[in-house]
């Protein structure tokens, strides 16, 4: 019995320490010693034809009234020639005063244009209004997503490299209060950022950035089953059709961070539901050693999916291994593992409080999230099946 448990805890260290330390230094290993840095050709040569290339944006919006004067605002703000600028906005059946307020803004730019579809889901509306864009480029982007005033012409330059096919963003939070929710995650943007940095100059990006992701028009394969996630296919199709999508962290869009540490919770068993659809959907991504991009998606993706499970594991085999076999290893991962599930369990106590304590919010976030992430991908491996309609923290308060 003993050396079965044994073999569960040195199987699911070694699951946790490939997830988090291995493959995040094998990418920085190889982006250092063979980096794939930009090919930009001559200077604002966008698409090999010595011009900067037109542009259209496109979003969805369902009942944004708060926030989308500041995001048509941020739009006429853009350091960009406007004749090569189109933004196509998806209104959702919204019942607030959304319409109205792109109506009003419309009145100012005609090339701001809406569009009415009724209650079909973001990833149906983005494809859809993708599909009509006549421009050279597409920006993906959503209602609480400011870009940087030059956050085109950075897109552009980077699309001078004819390998790029697709371009995300670094999105930084504006918190509105200071919680577990959006302290840890901003802590995991930061590990996140520096790990599509180095899957970037190895190939291409895996991580995607949902507020803004530039992609060349007929560059990826129309998305038909919109239960899937939109920019996770992007990742995945993108390359798979020859082309590398990068992480470009001059390229900064400011993200309101509304989340919880409940909403935070409740938004990673949604990413994980739509994530596992979207890898499971696709041959080369069922299993890591069919493509390059599915051994990262498997690495970087879908074993950080499921990495609660293994660390439950360390824990309930840690501490009978300690207790009769003794050894200094074990008993350091049991001791580790006890303080950090008691610092969880002081972290929920005191967010229930409305206490800050930044020493158990890190713990507590990063285990609900990862919680959160497993129980969303055990429901698409048991359940199958993704989301198709809206789901944001800022749409459910």
């Amino acid at each position: 019995m003993m050396t079965f448990l044994a073999v569960l805890f040195y199987l699911a260290v070694s699951w946790l320490l490939y997830v988090f330390i291995f493959y995040p230094l094998l990418m920085a290993l190889l982006a250092k010693l063979r980096p794939r840095p930009l090919q930009l050709g001559r200077a604002g040569d966008a698409l090999g034809e010595g011009t900067l290339p037109s542009v259209t944006v496109v979003m969805a919006a369902y009942n944004e009234e708060r926030l989308i004067a500041a995001k048509l605002q941020n739009y006429l703000e853009l350091d960009y020639p406007r004749q090569l600028l189109t933004f196509f906005i998806g209104s959702d059946g919204s019942t607030d005063r959304t319409d109205q307020i792109i109506k009003e803004f419309t009145a100012k730019d005609p090339s701001i244009q809406l569009h009415r579809f009724h209650r079909s889901g973001k990833t149906k509306i983005i494809y859809e209004l993708g599909d009509q864009a006549q421009s050279d480029l597409i920006l993906f982007t959503d209602a609480d997503a400011i870009l940087c005033p030059d956050a085109l012409t950075i897109i552009a330059r980077c699309f001078a490299d004819p390998g790029v096919g697709g371009v995300v963003a670094h999105v930084v939070p504006v918190d509105q209060a200071t919680n577990a929710g959006n302290r840890g995650e901003k802590s995991y943007s930061g590990m996140e950022d520096r790990l599509r940095a180095n899957e970037s100059l190895v190939w291409s990006t895996v991580g995607p950035t949902g507020p803004c992701f530039a992609v060349r028009r007929g560059g990826y394969d129309h998305l038909h089953d919109y239960r899937l996630s939109d920019d996770t296919y992007l990742v995945i199709n993108i390359p798979l059709r020859g082309k590398r999508v990068w992480f470009e962290p001059s390229l900064l869009v400011q993200e309101v961070n509304r989340r919880t540490l409940w909403s935070e919770a409740g938004r990673r068993v949604r990413i994980g539901q739509i994530g596992a659809a979207t890898f499971f959907a696709y041959p080369e991504t069922r299993f890591p050693w069919r493509s390059w991009v599915g051994f990262q998606i498997w690495s970087h993706k879908l074993l950080r999916y499921l990495s609660s499970i293994p660390a439950v594991l360390v824990f309930l085999t840690s501490i009978p291994l300690a207790l009769i076999w003794g050894g200094i290893g074990y008993q350091v991962v049991a001791g580790f593992s006890v303080v950090w599930f008691l610092a969880v369990a002081v972290g929920v106590l005191l967010e229930r409080l409305r206490m800050n304590v930044a020493l158990v919010q890190y713990p507590t976030y990063f285990t609900l999230m990862l919680l959160g992430l497993t129980i969303g991908c055990m429901r698409t491996v048991l359940r199958g099946g993704g989301l198709a309609m809206w789901a944001s923290p800022r749409l459910e308060e």
